[in-house]
């Protein structure tokens, strides 16, 4: 009730709409149109109310509420949050990863999305934490139950790394962004995006997938724990010091999940690899590559059709890796800073 009541007040734009047509328009009384319209206010929505004409939408607020990111979508998605009550909002949380987990455990639905204004115990790779103070980036988890073998999971984490770089650059245009295998999205050689992908599965079959992602939005410098502060960077930061409409990424993102995830089902790894490598930092460049027991130094040739990358040593030796921490090396050879 209070998303129609919220999209009636948006068809009306800057006009006044009275409760009496709402209540009519949706067949309940005028008390749960002021109910809901109180609701929304306490959520942060500026609405004007005037006894003679009604409610009128001033503001929406920067919050990452399912109304206001499925409100992004060019078109209605098909399976990712394809309706609002797929999409799970909390002001705070201490991962959507494993809050997620548990809703897939109790049958939660393909297309799942749970959402946080702040997390309290963000992960990374390698059980890294993941810096996720209130109402700063986008954090975000998918539910994916896509009918794979569990050795085709892989290609997930490139797929999420090439929609984060396309939602972005659909808001930032000409942003020097990339994607440094497998996942790592970098501004001017800092990290900007993290990326988890966890499944469930047994020897020959997938249960499910799910994918965190949390992006660096309106971070300021402060926002960085000091260890960060010379290999992170966010939104606002590439952006000139100016604010981006967290809901708009947030939409733009699960948007061009839905449309990568069906493009890869119907059309094969190679779909998820083109993409990639369109953003790609990794191809063609030096790099070292260290895995936990060991390392390897070479150039970085091809992706494999599951995503694994091989590196050509200085014999023309190549070599398959599907896990592992590549540093880019610059043009005199040297290791640049690796991004944690």
């Amino acid at each position: 009730m209070r998303n129609r009541v919220l999209e009636l007040l948006r068809e009306k734009k800057s006009s006044f709409l009275s409760g009496e047509k709402m209540a009519r328009m949706l067949s309940v009384s005028r008390t749960a149109i002021w109910k809901n319209i109180q609701s929304l206010q306490t959520d942060g929505y500026i609405i004007e109310s005037s006894p003679r004409r009604g409610y009128r939408l001033v503001k929406i607020p920067n919050m990452l509420f399912p109304a206001e990111i499925i409100e992004q979508f060019p078109v209605p998605t098909k399976i990712i949050a394809s309706i609002p009550e797929k999409i799970y909002h909390y002001r705070q949380i201490e991962s959507t990863n494993n809050t997620l987990k548990n809703l897939a455990s109790e049958g939660a639905s393909e297309g799942t999305v749970l959402i946080a204004e702040e997390q309290t115990q963000g992960r990374g790779r390698l059980g890294r934490s993941w810096s996720a103070p209130y109402g700063k980036g986008v954090y975000l988890s998918i539910l994916l139950r896509p009918p794979l073998e569990p050795r085709q999971a892989s290609l997930f984490t490139l797929l999420a790394a090439a929609a984060v770089t396309k939602s972005v650059l659909s808001i930032l245009p000409g942003l020097n962004i990339g994607i440094k295998w497998p996942n790592d999205i970098l501004i001017d050689n800092r990290k900007v995006c993290g990326i988890l992908t966890e499944l469930k599965a047994e020897a020959d079959l997938l249960h499910y997938i799910i994918i965190g992602i949390g992006i660096n939005v309106n971070f300021r410098k402060k926002d960085f724990p000091p260890e960060l502060t010379k290999t992170a960077t966010s939104l606002f930061l590439a952006n000139n010091n100016r604010e981006i409409a967290r809901p708009k990424l947030a939409g733009k993102l699960l948007w061009e999940m839905d449309r990568l995830y069906r493009d890869y089902l119907a059309g094969g790894p190679q779909v998820v690899l083109t993409v990639w490598k369109e953003y790609n930092l990794t191809l063609g460049k030096q790099v070292t590559l260290k895995t936990v027991s060991d390392s390897f130094v070479g150039l970085a040739v091809d992706l494999a059709s599951d995503g694994a990358l091989v590196i050509e040593d200085e014999k023309g030796n190549k070599k398959r890796f599907h896990a592992g921490e590549v540093t880019l090396r610059n043009w005199a050879g040297e290791p640049d800073q690796p991004i944690p």
